[in-house]
């Protein structure tokens, strides 16, 4: 087997576990673990479609060619509904963003999971990340959710789909990743690698050479380039609440927040991947990505024997 095929059968099984078919251009993006041109993808594709390994389906709305593997899940029809919800959802993210960006020593807001991914459910929730300043995480956790809940976008236990999830969060100090990544993490290298800043003040560069493996694993990806923002009004209630009172207020912050995320039962059950430290915090109950290495590793084997025929 040519080693392009390969590449494409690793790429796709993954997204087949997510039920995401992709675009050439989306594999040639995505390829893991092999450099290669646009024009390599496509004869590898042309390859692959004559062995019935892979299949292809024609968007209704766009016209545009995706590319899925044969026997995998049945999920284009069900995609092509996902990115009509996506769509809907990254127009409220525009609106809600121009309300939390106001929040103090927020240096990223991005947008990951699976709106990030452009492949939402009716009831899926939005679930962004932060970065902060450093020794400003819960200042500005609090802050931000204050601000969600007084415009009824918060998730919580009553009003989930549609609404913003703020479950990873983490300052300037932890941009390098890897003490949360698996040793194999295929999972990890493809949440990493959509990862969507919607506001950035010059930190996104920052992590993704904070974690340089990414494009190791993913040779064709490209670097979002989002605009830099540096609004003069924060930068004035940043040092309000900089020095001594705004170190009392994180520390009175941080001791509330930790402790509540500590009560809550979901987080202390076997599987989940909880971090709340001063300068990281991860909410993840149901921790799915060894289950999907699994899941992908098998599924590789089968595909892979399957080519060889």
């Amino acid at each position: 087997m040519k080693r392009i095929e390969k590449a494409i059968i690793q790429t796709l099984v993954f997204f087949d576990i997510l039920r995401r078919p992709l675009t050439l251009d989306e594999i040639w993006h995505y390829l893991y673990r092999q450099k290669a041109s646009k024009l390599q993808v496509f004869m590898g594709l042309k390859d692959l479609l004559s062995k019935k390994i892979v299949g292809k389906t024609v968007s209704p709305k766009t016209g545009n060619i995706f590319y899925h593997l044969i026997g995998g899940s049945p999920m284009a029809s069900k995609y092509f509904t996902n990115f009509s919800v996506s769509a809907q959802r990254w127009q409220k993210v525009a609106k809600v963003l121009k309300i939390i960006r106001l929040t103090p020593f927020v240096k990223m807001i991005a947008v990951i999971n699976s709106l990030s991914y452009n492949n939402s459910r009716q009831d899926s929730d939005i679930d962004i990340l932060i970065i902060a300043k450093k020794g400003r995480l819960w200042t500005a956790r609090a802050l931000m959710i204050l601000m969600l809940e007084i415009i009824g976008q918060n998730k919580n236990q009553w009003y989930q789909a549609g609404k913003f999830c703020l479950g990873f969060a983490f300052d300037e100090t932890r941009l390098d990743l890897r003490k949360i990544k698996f040793q194999d993490d295929i999972d990890f290298t493809y949440w990493l690698a959509n990862l969507t800043p919607v506001y950035d003040r010059g930190i996104y560069h920052d992590l993704i050479e904070a974690n340089h493996w990414l494009r190791q694993e993913l040779p064709n990806w490209v670097e979002k380039k989002p605009p830099r923002i540096e609004p003069e009004k924060l930068k004035r209630i940043e040092k309000m609440l900089s020095g001594k009172f705004g170190d009392k207020l994180e520390s009175w912050l941080a001791k509330i927040q930790i402790a509540k995320i500590w009560r809550d039962p979901q987080n202390k059950r076997r599987g989940a991947s909880v971090i709340a430290d001063a300068a990281m915090m991860k909410l993840h109950p149901y921790d799915q990505r060894q289950q999907r290495q699994k899941i992908w590793e098998q599924g590789l084997d089968k595909k892979i024997k399957m080519a060889l025929k």
